[in-house]
């Protein structure tokens, strides 16, 4: 069967189509996708996937346990899934948990934990998950790039567009949630809130302490290497907050940029720089294709099936449960909701390309501060008694170390054991 062609008005039809077909009135749940570094529980050095009691024989020894397999290339595993849950490798071997969607963050953190039990089921005594947001020890050029052959097209095209483009893909870790919209008119005005609060959010969860081998200067890192990761599908997509931002907005922001590889007619192309809109020229798709263009941009803020909020560092629990907390208590309380959209009517992309660019500089913003925590007592004020629990250890951080990287560098310095069991993803009190 032949693949359909699409010029551009048809094909920002097909996406806006996409996007409404996935607004559902009266849905409030998180989608949560925890990043990790498999360390050694000493060195704090990172596993290799192909080493002995690496990635590859870690997602071996999972499916052997109950887990199916949703993705091996080649004979390696690099995706697994259970009860609407995945377990997948990102690029230098971080173990991505993505979970089945809820509501409830009692709900999530349950789930969370279970697979967390699961993965140390197979795992060495020596070994550890670890919730930070850089390789603490290990440098990218010592971690074998992951065989899949999307990776490798996609680290053959970031050579030349930006300083930090192979770093992000093999030495961050993140903490993302997804949240539901329910119209158009809903996703503009989430969207626009995100886009205002990423820097705030950004610097709220900035957990990289090490950078390459070394104490980062400053905080922030990977903010800073999102800021050097080819910047036309990264950090704020232009027109976020200068313009109301539509659907068809984000289908035409996709066209304009190279989407690096395509799906067409069930075949992977290297399509390197030239842009979607010049590709439909040329390459016909298949429906089910054009949902992979969503996710060749990467952008703080990401429009798929749902809104994804990207910004967060990965962190240690309970802290990484405090981001959905945070999310939840904006996002799905209309009235705090309603007041930062209100409050984002009077900027625009300029103020929040000044702070991101405070960021990159480490400059201490009053400004950005202040937003913090009214963020984070606003979000406390709209969740239930239990699930504001999850945000006072943050506002608790923010107020008496002003980040989590300069906590975790503090704490390296002062007791590195005691760091081990910080960034050690394991139940509090264990």
């Amino acid at each position: 069967m032949k693949g359909n062609h699409y010029n551009k008005e048809s094909y920002v039809q097909k996406q806006v189509a996409f996007f409404e077909k996935y607004a559902v009135n009266g849905t409030k749940l998180l989608g949560m996708e925890f990043e990790h570094f498999l360390l050694d529980s000493e060195t704090l050095r990172s596993y290799d996937y192909f080493e002995a009691g690496g990635q590859r024989e870690m997602m071996a020894a999972l499916a052997h346990n109950g887990w199916s397999i949703a993705l091996e290339e080649e004979g390696n595993i690099l995706g697994l899934e259970k009860n609407g849950s995945t377990i997948t490798l990102e690029p230098g071997g971080q173990v991505e948990i993505s979970l089945s969607p809820y509501e409830s963050i009692l709900d999530i953190d349950r789930a969370y934990m279970a697979i967390i039990a699961e993965i140390y089921e197979v795992l060495a005594p020596n070994q550890i998950l670890a919730g930070i947001g850089y390789h603490p020890v290990t440098q990218i050029e010592a971690l074998t790039l992951l065989p899949k052959k999307r990776y490798g097209m996609m680290y053959n095209y970031f050579i030349g567009n930006g300083k930090y483009c192979h770093n992000m893909m093999k030495g961050t870790a993140a903490t993302q949630v997804s949240i539901d919209f329910d119209s158009e008119e809903d996703f503009i005005k989430k969207f626009r809130v995100a886009n205002f609060l990423s820097p705030a959010i950004a610097s709220l969860f900035d957990a990289t302490p090490f950078f390459e081998g070394a104490f980062t200067e400053g905080n922030n890192m990977r903010a800073r290497i999102w800021a050097e990761t080819d910047i036309k599908r990264s950090k704020l997509i232009p027109g976020s907050l200068t313009k109301t931002f539509g659907f068809a907005d984000y289908a035409n922001y996709l066209l304009n940029l190279p989407p690096i590889l395509l799906y067409t007619e069930g075949k992977l192309v290297f399509s390197e720089n030239e842009t979607l809109a010049s590709s439909l020229e040329h390459y016909d798709f298949y429906d089910s294709e054009l949902e992979h263009h969503l996710s060749m941009v990467f952008p703080d803020v990401r429009l798929k099936q749902f809104i994804e909020i990207r910004m967060p560092d990965s962190l240690p629990y309970p802290y990484n449960l405090g981001v959905a907390a945070l999310i939840k208590g904006i996002f799905y309380s209309d009235r705090v909701l309603e007041k930062y959209y209100n409050k984002s009517l009077s900027i625009d992309d300029t103020w929040v390309e000044h702070q991101n660019k405070n960021l990159i500089l480490s400059a201490f913003d009053d400004e950005l501060h202040a937003l913090k925590l009214e963020m984070l007592h606003d979000a406390i004020g709209a969740l239930t008694e239990t699930e504001k629990e999850y945000l006072k250890p943050i506002l608790k951080v923010l107020e008496n170390e002003g980040s989590f990287t300069t906590l975790m560098q503090k704490t390296y310095q002062a007791d590195q054991e005691a760091f081990k069991q910080m960034i050690k993803i394991q139940e509090v009190g264990k």
